[in-house]
Parts: C-alpha cells; structure tokens; sequence
C-alpha cells in the first residue's frame, strides 16, 4: 500500500540518537482512540508515571510548544490552549506538587525562560524528575507525520512502545463529534480528513514498529484492553517486567486517581481527552462489531478496501 498524506505538520525534525539511561513507555495512537483512558490506567502502577499529553515531538523545541497558535492560526484559540496546557500541568506537578493556577503560570514563565530548548532535552528534565518510576507519554500528534514520528523513536533508543490501536468505524464517529465543533469545514472535507488520519497513523505506526526489535513494542487493541483489563494489564506488566498482584490492579483500574485527571482548580486544563477528564472513571466500552462503514459518510471505495485491509491486520 503507498501512502500520501494531507495531514499538516511541521518541518522535518532533527532529533539524533544519544546515549540516554532513560528507557521511557509510548502509547502510540491518532486521535479518538481511548488513549487518554488507557495511559490513566496503566499510569496507575506505581512503577510507572503516565504523563498528560504533552506534544514534545511534533516541535523541535519549547518555542515551538509555546508559539503553537500563532504558527496555527487556523486553531480556535481555546483549544490551542488546552493543549499546551498539558505540558504546562506536568512541568507544575513534578516542580511544586501543584497545578493551581499560580503554579502552571510559573511553569509556563519556567518554559519561556528554556524556550531555547529541544524538546527532548524537556522531555530528559521530566523523566529526571520522576525516576525511578518509568515515564509513560501518550501524543496523537506524535503519529500524524512521519517526521514526529521518528523524532519520539529516534530519541530513545532504549524505550518501548505499545502500539494502541481502535475499530475504524468508532473512531470515525468519535473523530466527527470530536472535531465538527472546532473546524469550519466540517462537511465531506472532515469525513475524508478523519478517514486519512486513522489510516494513515496506524499504516505508519505499524510499518515503523516492524523494522524495530519485537520485544520492544507491543500491539494492544483499545477495547479489549478496557473491557477486559485485569487480563490486559496482566499481559502488559509481564511484558515490561512489572510486578502486578489484586492490589496493584485494583489500584490501576481506580483511573480517577490519575494526577491530571479533571481539569483542574481553574476547570479549563487539557492534556487529553476532554470528555474523559470531566468524568474520569473507568466506564465499559461495548464490542466493537463488524467494519461496516456507514453508506452515508460517502467514502471512496478505494479509501474503504485499505481501511478494511488495515483493520483486518490489526485484528478487526
């Protein structure tokens, strides 16, 4: 299958390997995929630390993550705001232990002070921060372009990746609803737009983890994960060499505890999904069912035989 992309991103990234320590967990999945929930459950291991959406390897530096709505005017202000609040309540927790409001405006005046860094020397500073925990970081953005993509890889030699994958037909329905409100060409475009990005991040995903040692990233679908996690995060923490007993489950399973869960004293963070921050418990998720797309979303038939082909492959 060949692959052309109408997503926008930035320029190439030129993020090279080093010699790090840190052997940090990636969720890697687009947009609408239960991602949010499934970092709060697993971040609920007290070996692990599941950080909020921060997009650090989409940009090649802090500036990038600051200056985000003035590159992007075509982003409706509030959510380019939610957005870079996810880093901003990560930088405010690990400093002060708080995300008041006062707090996150001193860890973006502590941001502008590095607006000079690369991003993945920010992304070094957290992981210091929450040693010996693992770090664990989920993105969309870190799927949508190539070059993001292999930025998150490139830049630690030593992590893992699970690979979080969704049934296409729920994701669209999930994408529509999500992005109708904040686009103002919310007609065919955001159908055909929705369609590419599901497509196009799991076929890219899927195609880089293959060239990558298999021990090193796993491939989990998002329903069954939740619908069945006492099994899933069994599974997952023997794949990463976790202890995991009743306890330690039971601990995971309670997503509401999760330190970035909520929006917040000023109920206006982001980092994630928004309609999982305002109620953050753990919720079942019904069978995802057959790949059936639905007649009146006007796909080509061409879009829907690769969509089909790539869900069949990752257990659709």
């Amino acid at each position: 299958m060949t692959t052309t992309t109408s997503m926008d991103h930035d320029a190439p990234l030129t993020i090279r390997p080093r010699c790090t320590e840190h052997a940090p967990l990636f969720l890697l999945a687009p947009i609408r995929s239960f991602s949010t929930v499934s970092l709060a459950l697993l971040g609920g291991h007290p070996d692990l630390y599941g950080f909020p959406e921060m997009l650090l390897f989409s940009v090649p530096d802090v500036a990038g993550l600051l200056t985000e709505q003035a590159r992007r005017p075509d982003l409706p202000r509030p959510w380019a705001r939610s957005r870079l609040t996810g880093v901003l309540r990560a930088v405010a927790e690990l400093h002060e232990r708080s995300q008041s409001p006062d707090a996150i405006a001193r860890a973006e005046a502590w941001l502008g002070q590095r607006a000079e860094w690369p991003t993945v020397r920010l992304m070094d500073h957290l992981l210091d921060l929450v040693r010996p925990r693992t770090g664990l970081e989920k993105s969309p953005d870190s799927t949508h372009s190539d070059q993001a993509l292999d930025a998150c890889i490139t830049a630690y030699p030593n992590a893992r990746f699970i690979h979080l994958t969704r049934h296409p037909v729920t994701t669209q329905r999930s994408m529509h609803q999500h992005m109708r409100p904040r686009w103002a060409d919310n007609g065919q475009s955001l159908i055909v737009r929705s369609a590419s990005a599901w497509y196009l991040a799991h076929l890219r995903v899927a195609k880089r983890l293959a060239r990558m040692p298999s021990e090193r990233w796993l491939r989990v679908r998002a329903e069954d994960l939740l619908r069945d996690p006492d099994h899933w995060i069994r599974q997952i923490c023997e794949w990463l060499g976790l202890t995991c007993d009743a306890g330690i489950i039971g601990r995971m399973l309670r997503t509401e505890d999760w330190q970035f869960a909520g929006h917040g004293m000023s109920g206006d963070l982001g980092g994630g999904d928004a309609k999982f921050l305002r109620t953050p418990k753990l919720r079942t998720i019904p069978e995802p069912g057959p790949v059936i797309f639905d007649p009146a979303w006007g796909l080509h038939p061409e879009m829907t035989r690769r969509m089909t082909r790539l869900a069949a492959f990752l257990g659709y």
